[in-house]
């Protein structure tokens, strides 16, 4: 734990938009680790569409509309990289996991009247394998869905589609995927091949859910020694059976990228390299267009560190339509042995913050157009420090920035569509100075490995003009958590937080308020190492209300979810 803390003072200007420490309740399902988080403002839409602004970070735009390197193998959905529905092989095991919003009881069948029982709630289902490598060789196979957040406009979007929309069940779930494959791994190659079908939902910046259905999709990954090949290939469809409208999306994309080796990493250069592409090709209605139907992003990265203490870093990347830059500096003051601080400034500058995404999002003769004329820059300064002393640590972080032409939504009229409240527009910048302020202290306690504890708290100030901004973000936190570990095999976390008011600005004629509330989430493992057996149950948004995060979205609710994996 001591080393944990301070090696977070340690790394990249990337560790410091990031939690001190993980979160150590499971997440429901992977890519939504930001449901759990307190540090900053996760307004959850549902589990294709999260809002994740980190506190600390700067700027307005949420950390998932932002394009890195580090995201090259997360999904691309709409304008946003996730790891939602990865196909990133799993470790080899088997596991499952199910659970369910809280209320969907199923002897209430039995014993209530079909009118007297209760609203039926959602569940949540995933199993799979992945088998121990022979002579190299491994097959794995998973089927993952998550059917929480979809009640509450599921009657709008199953007018929309055919049959179910999913692999199980009739809840119209925001995504239910299945694949299946083989792999290989040895000393010089790690490589893989899967193949399966999907069905999930985006949201798009007019406010609507559009179904797409890929049908098949294949993916194959390649890791020799540094250089890493990821290709996909989708044959995706859209529907809206309201319109009688259908269209089809071929798709073939992915990235090659060279990273920085051992050798590279001790010299004063470092240099890593890499290609991200996209081609389409469209027939019929699909919703959002692609300009020339491709776009092809090459990058480099480059660390100069002429002392141990003191980095610089830059990333940028180019094509015909746009550019970005994300650089930094950072110095790691000189301290005592049980202390680490740093300072550091960080500057992003782009025409666009995700230049892999659509261009046009198109509805008939309605066009809004996804790219914004300029460009957006963000200035940043901050500091960070940790002092240990025996079994408590304190620490904190700070920063001021400042910035302009961030990314926004000019919104011509408001109408409705199938239920769904939208917008016409196009996305524009907000033409001003934006400037902000943020600080976050916090206290650590552990105990060999039977106790951990963290308290901590944030705020963050921001002037200017919030009211053209997408989202107004929350401007105070304070949170706790813990986990102990009792006769060293049964492991019980709990974490509490509240997190203040946040304001959707553009989606609606009339802003939707998200109120501050706290929120508990509460998991038990039981754990068998020998065996390499893991029991979980987790209770997730106990004390907070029911309440809808993001526009169009269902409700937040509580909910429980159990899993088993065992490793092989």
């Amino acid at each position: 734990m001591k080393h944990l803390l301070k090696a977070f003072l340690l790394t990249s200007v990337a560790a410091f938009a990031t939690e001190t420490v993980p979160s150590i309740i499971p997440a429901e399902m992977e890519g939504m680790e930001a449901e759990l988080r307190a540090d900053g403002t996760f307004l959850i839409g549902g589990p294709t569409f999260i809002y994740d602004r980190i506190l600390g970070a700067g700027g307005m735009h949420s950390e998932s509309e932002l394009w890195s390197p580090a995201k090259l193998r997360d999904r691309l959905l709409f304008n946003r990289m996730t790891g939602i529905m990865s196909w990133t092989p799993m470790a080899p095991s088997i596991w499952m996991k199910t659970g369910n919003e809280l209320g969907d009881m199923l002897y209430q069948d039995f014993i209530t009247s079909e009118k007297d029982r209760p609203t039926n709630y959602t569940p949540i289902l995933e199993g799979g394998f992945r088998t121990p490598s022979f002579h190299g060789f491994w097959a794995t196979a998973r089927l993952f869905q998550d059917d929480h957040f979809s009640q509450k406009y599921m009657p709008s979007r199953r007018k929309m589609v055919d049959d179910s929309y999913s692999h199980f069940g009739e809840n119209w779930p925001l995504f239910s995927s299945a694949y299946g494959g083989l792999g290989y791994a040895n000393s010089l190659i790690d490589a893989s091949v899967l193949a399966g079908e999907e069905y999930y939902w985006i949201f798009s910046e007019t406010s609507r859910w559009l179904p797409v259905h890929n049908k098949p999709r294949v993916e194959g990954r390649v890791d020799v020694m540094n250089l890493s090949l990821t290709v996909a290939y989708e044959d995706a469809e859209y529907q809206n059976k309201l319109e009688e409208e259908r269209g089809t999306r071929k798709e073939l994309n992915g990235s090659v990228y060279y990273r920085c080796g051992k050798a590279c990493k001790d010299g004063v250069f470092q240099i890593s390299a890499g290609l991200a592409f996209r081609a389409v090709d469209d027939s019929g209605a699909v919703y959002t267009e692609l300009e020339e139907d491709r776009v092809f992003w090459p990058f480099m990265e480059l660390r100069i560190q002429p002392v141990k203490r003191l980095t610089a870093d830059v990333m940028f990347g180019i094509n015909e339509r746009d550019w970005m830059v994300q650089d930094s500096i950072q110095f790691n003051a000189p301290t005592p042995k049980d202390m680490g601080s740093l300072v550091g400034v960080k500057n992003i500058s782009a025409t666009r913050l995700n230049p892999l995404a659509d261009t046009k999002e198109i509805y008939g003769k309605e066009e809004i157009n996804l790219t914004a004329d300029g460009q957006m820059n963000l200035l940043q300064a901050y500091m960070a420090f940790v002092d240990t002393m025996g079994n408590v640590a304190v620490g904190g972080r700070a920063s001021v920035w400042t910035e302009y032409g961030a990314e926004t939504f000019e919104v011509e009229r408001y109408a409705e569509d199938n239920k769904f409240k939208v917008r016409y527009g196009d996305v524009g910048r907000i033409n001003s100075w934006l400037k902000g302020v943020t600080a976050e202290l916090w206290l650590g306690m552990w105990y060999e490995k039977i106790f951990n504890f963290k308290a901590s708290a944030g705020f963050e100030r921001i002037d200017g003009d919030l009211g053209e901004a997408e989202v107004s973000p929350a401007e105070y936190y304070v949170g706790f958590a813990a986990d102990w570990f009792i006769r060293k095999s049964f492991k019980v976390s709990h974490s509490i937080h509240y997190r203040s008011d946040a304001q959707w600005n553009l989606r609606f004629a009339n802003p939707l308020e998200v109120k501050g509330d706290w929120y508990w989430d509460a998991s038990f493992e039981q754990q068998f190492p020998k065996q390499g057996i893991y029991l979980t149950g987790t209770l997730m948004h106990v004390l907070a209300s029911e309440t809808m995060e993001a526009p169009n979205a269902s409700n937040n609710s509580l909910r429980f979810i159990c899993s088993a994996k065992k490793t092989f």
